[in-house]
């Protein structure tokens, strides 16, 4: 079953550089490091997949570095076959990087599968 993920974030300026450059390579950006952080198996291509059963069904995807705030930011856009629950791996393995989303509860990802008729919405504020 198909499920797609939007996730949108700033970066703590802190994030150790392996988990930047782990998310730069999901992104497509550059080739796989030598120590990449997350499980493999799906993980790692969380933002490249695309299926017409949702209206984005091309993949979109930035990451930038903002001079003024000194701090990565990430968008994406995307969906998969999240069968062995890739995309909540990644989400618990990235929240503890997130200085912030959107938001007063500061959201940054939203998920929802084919199946389901309202999306699950992430929040680093309860």
């Amino acid at each position: 079953m198909y499920t797609e993920l939007i996730f949108g974030a700033e970066l703590k300026k802190e994030t150790p550089n392996e988990v930047i450059e782990a998310l730069k390579y999901m992104l497509g950006e550059i080739d796989k490091p030598d120590n990449f952080p997350l499980p493999e198996g799906g993980c790692e291509w969380l933002f490249q997949g695309g299926s017409y059963y949702f209206a984005i069904h091309n993949p979109v995807n930035k990451m930038w570095f903002d001079d003024i705030s000194g701090q990565y930011h990430i968008s994406t856009r995307s969906n998969l076959k999240n069968y062995a629950d890739e995309i909540e791996t990644f989400l618990d393995w990235v929240k503890p990087y997130i200085a912030g989303g959107s938001g007063a509860r500061e959201m940054y990802a939203i998920t929802i599968s084919e199946e389901q008729s309202e999306p699950t919405i992430y929040y680093l504020e309860d």
